[in-house]
């Protein structure tokens, strides 16, 4: 055997230079990139700002046909993972617009996915035969291998951020191919027949009638839908969330969340999706949080209100309908500016994922610096 200690650079240089002929590389060499964050393609803090999005989709809507883009969406990129098209490395998101009348083919696929209104009255999205109508504010989500399809049947156009786990997806090397071999029974009852949209066979407010009432089940429904995935209600109502919010307002308020609510299985308790847990987040004028940081990175998007978001060495302004991302393990605590209004943030985790990984780590900074383990 050499001696390691007289090894001499030629023979390192023909030792590196068989070792990547074999598929292999030294560790020595790329210690630096496994063991140092800073040497990672890695997420960063980052806005996108409503006031430069809004003009960029009004010109998409008029200039790009959906026809031939399916989705008129614009993706979020952040820029430390660039060239993908994601907003961390476990979640994909973009803003969508849909013109009056337009209905996409419908489809299924891998990912989970969501999508949050921001404006427009007549969207919807049909889920396993349910027709979501959605408002601004609501939540519809469509669990990984669902048949769903969009449109719009009102008089105006419809926006919403759509969010995906589709990096977690890929990652896996899961099915990304998009599925559009959509088939029903035909009325004679003979061979299925290839249709571009569902037939509606669940009433009016279906998720609302079976799942609306908490503390109770219903027991003369079957509550497996789709292939059994995520959360057997697909739509979650912005009054009634404005209805929980309102209702903990006598309680003390969370240090580092204000008063929170989570959108949640009504089945399990646990999150509407495997990958994914939704909240809102309200801030009342003046509230000045404690910092907090986690394993899992958030999404989050203004809903009402504007104000900021202080981390270690950077601070995010934002308002109504921006959308920003905190990364994993960045310290952060948001502010209300405002001194009349209350602030509202939706948020989107990667949580579920880390929990099932027994990853997730979530510590709170006291205003005194002490830092307290919350998980993990």
């Amino acid at each position: 055997m050499a001696n390691l200690d007289v090894l001499s650079m030629p023979d390192r240089d023909v030792l590196s230079e068989r070792t990547g002929e074999l598929g292999l590389v030294p560790y020595w060499i790329e210690r630096d990139v496994i063991e140092n964050p800073a040497s990672r393609s890695r997420a960063v803090p980052f806005c996108w700002k409503w006031r430069d999005m809004y003009p960029l989709l009004e010109s998409a809507a008029v200039t790009v046909p959906v026809e031939e883009a399916y989705r008129r969406t614009l993706l979020f990129v952040n820029p430390g993972l660039r060239p993908k098209p994601w907003m961390t490395t476990t979640i994909y998101g973009g803003y969508s617009w849909y013109n009056p009348g337009e209905a996409p083919e419908v489809h299924r696929h891998q990912p989970s996915a969501s999508r949050f209104v921001l404006s427009g009255d007549g969207g919807f999205t049909t889920v396993e035969g349910e027709k979501c109508r959605m408002l601004r504010g609501d939540l519809v989500i469509t669990p990984n291998g669902t048949w769903h399809n969009h449109g719009n049947d009102g008089k105006e156009p419809v926006i919403w951020i759509d969010v995906l786990d589709l990096p977690v997806v890929e990652l896996l090397h899961n099915s990304w191919k998009m599925d559009y071999e959509y088939f029903e029974p035909a009325a004679s009852g003979k061979n299925p027949v290839k249709r571009p949209a569902q037939s509606i066979d669940k009433p009016a407010d279906y998720s609302a009638k079976v799942y609306g009432t908490g503390g109770i089940k219903a027991k003369s429904i079957a509550h497996i839908r789709g292939q059994g995935h995520g959360s057997p209600m697909y739509v979650y109502r912005w009054k009634d969330t404005l209805t929980a919010l309102d209702r903990l307002r006598e309680f003390p308020a969370d240090p580092c969340n204000g008063i929170a609510v989570e959108y949640v299985n009504p089945l399990t308790g646990g999150p509407v999706l495997p990958t994914l847990s939704y909240e809102v987040n309200l801030f009342r004028p003046g509230e000045q949080p404690d910092f907090q940081r986690k394993t899992a990175s958030t999404v989050f998007c203004a809903i009402q209100g504007r104000g900021v978001t202080q981390m270690d060495g950077a601070t995010i302004s934002w308002e109504q309908n921006d959308v920003f991302v905190i990364p994993s393990w960045t310290w952060y605590r948001h502010i209300n500016i405002d001194p009349k209004q209350e602030v509202m943030l939706y948020a989107v985790s990667d949580e579920p994922t880390l929990e099932k990984l027994e990853l997730l780590v979530h510590q709170r900074r006291t205003s005194d610096g002490t830092v307290i383990d919350l998980i993990g």
